[in-house]
């Protein structure tokens, strides 16, 4: 009897052993998939394709995010009412297609050089030929795109001083001085004049040249002009032009429609080491404007609270948690970022077959959208579109997400990207309402890239006070880009207005517009 309950003993010990290293050969697994597919996402990340166009497919060779035969068969397969829709679709894009094929192959045969560009003619004459006794009955002529390099010129002024003559008279002699006032410039004193500040600018913060760059640059040109002169000026002028970026920041909070993102900015005002602070951007979609904010490098919730205390319209944001108080702020309709859902699927594609599916529906979205631009749409048409077609695919798509989330881990690259993609659902689909809201937020994404060119380049900050200096000059410049206006012209011309104004001041009517 002790020997049976001893086997017994045994039996049930050596069954916890397996049942133990079941779990620790499956928690491995689970580690080694996890490994796997963290190598393969950082192969892609390093070695693969970047652009957001063309997204490559699991198993063939390419997969195109407006390629109109993209995702056709699995979403005709699902439900049959769609056929129609979908081919409607397809139909446009391929027209589309097909039109600007013929666009681009046009233009490019048609290139010249632009008209309003200088000409310097050279008539090179027969040499061995006297052209009075011969018969001109034509010419070849060829074009070539030259430069000179850029120069320094000096503005001298010259202010005379002059005495009034005076006669005697039998009173004492008087002596009466007459001359001009000086030039109201923006720096008395000051060497630098309004269109060299405008070049520093510009180099630095829309073509990404360091100030030791611009030095070095200068010094070939026979003008050495050391880099802590050039850091001074820059921030003296950043202070000049505080009254206009405070004046565009009211400007773009007073439309119904903004989108907001963040992006990184190192800050090293601590020894031995940089700190991480992100500079945020608001930009108007409406009509044509942007302004950069920066409060002491942070992220947090706090900041965009403020920033946004009394905005009132539709935002439009990534997934970031701190926009999420927007959802239950009054006067506020929150919208989502197509393009975000869609990178988290063509992340988890890298892994998994499946996540192919979610991109082919959010192709067929993007489609839809470029169809509508090409028709040169307006606002109602549209938003029908959207409503009759858009719409019932986003519907589908969210079935086929719940149905997928059972089938695979909340930890794996696609329950996570489903994951996020159901938790901006509500905000994703509302840019059905209207047709003047955008499907995603790339067009605030590529104001932020001349921050990411930026640090590349000159990397960092010195402190708070350098970074909000930045986000003036951002503004300026990006907004003058948008509006469609020649920063470096802008900008000198207001440089020259500024000492010149009288209180009060409407800054507003000096910004970069259309």
């Amino acid at each position: 009897m002790g020997e049976t309950i001893q086997i017994l003993q045994e039996n049930a010990s050596l069954k916890v052993q397996i049942f133990q290293m079941n779990e620790q050969i499956l928690l491995k697994d689970e580690q080694l998939l996890r490994k796997n597919e963290r190598i393969l996402y950082l192969e892609r990340q390093l070695f693969g394709r970047r652009s957001e166009k063309k997204l490559p497919d699991y198993c063939e060779a390419q997969l195109s995010l407006f390629d109109s035969e993209q995702g056709m068969a699995a979403l005709e397969q699902e439900t049959p009412g769609m056929t129609t829709l979908i081919e409607d679709i397809k139909q446009k894009a391929e027209q589309r297609h097909s039109a600007s094929k013929r666009k681009t192959t046009a233009e490019k045969r048609s290139y010249k050089i632009p008209a309003n560009v200088e000409r310097i003619e050279t008539i090179i004459e027969p040499t061995h030929n006297d052209t009075t006794t011969l018969i001109k009955i034509g010419e070849d002529v060829s074009e070539r795109l030259m430069l000179d390099p850029s120069k320094f010129w000096v503005e001298r002024t010259v202010r005379p001083i002059y005495k009034v003559k005076e006669t005697e008279q039998g009173q004492a002699l008087t002596t009466t001085i007459v001359q001009a006032p000086a030039k109201e410039v923006i720096f008395p004193g000051c060497m630098a004049g309004e269109s060299l500040l405008s070049q520093l600018i510009v180099d630095k913060f829309l073509y990404h040249l360091p100030e030791y760059r611009q030095a070095k640059r200068f010094k070939e040109l026979g003008v050495e002009i050391p880099t802590s002169s050039i850091n001074r000026w820059v921030h003296a002028t950043a202070d000049k032009l505080y009254p206009l970026y405070v004046a565009q920041m009211q400007r773009i909070l007073s439309a119904n429609y903004i989108q907001v993102d963040e992006t990184s900015h190192s800050i090293i005002d601590r020894k031995g080491s940089a700190r991480k602070g992100y500079i945020w951007v608001v930009r108007s979609v409406l009509f044509p404007g942007v302004f950069f904010h920066y409060d002491k490098g942070s992220r947090s919730q706090e900041v965009v609270l403020k920033m946004l205390k009394d905005y009132k319209g539709a935002l439009q944001t990534d997934g970031y948690a701190a926009y999420s108080i927007f959802e239950e702020k009054q006067g506020i309709l929150p919208l989502g970022c197509m393009a975000h859902v869609r990178r988290k699927f063509e992340n988890a594609l890298t892994t998994t077959p499946q996540a192919k599916q979610a991109l082919d529906y959010i192709a067929l979205l993007y489609m839809l959208e470029e169809n509508l631009k090409a028709e040169d749409a307006d606002y109602e048409q549209i938003r029908k579109e959207r409503q009759e077609k858009a719409y019932p695919i986003l519907q589908q798509m969210e079935r086929w997400m719940k149905r997928t989330y059972n089938t695979c881990t909340p930890k794996s690259p696609l329950g996570k990207a489903i994951s996020y993609a159901f938790g901006m659902w509500p905000r994703i689909s509302r840019y059905c309402k209207e047709g003047y809201f955008n499907i995603d937020n790339n067009g605030v994404e590529n104001s932020i890239r001349p921050i990411t060119l930026g640090r590349k380049n000159y990397l960092f900050s010195g402190n708070d006070s350098g970074a909000e200096n930045n986000c003036i000059f951002y503004t300026l410049i990006g907004s003058c880009l948008q509006a469609g206006v020649e920063p470096h012209k802008w900008l000198t011309t207001t440089l020259e207005k500024i000492p010149k104004l009288r209180t009060p001041i409407n800054w507003e009517e000096f910004l970069p517009k259309l």
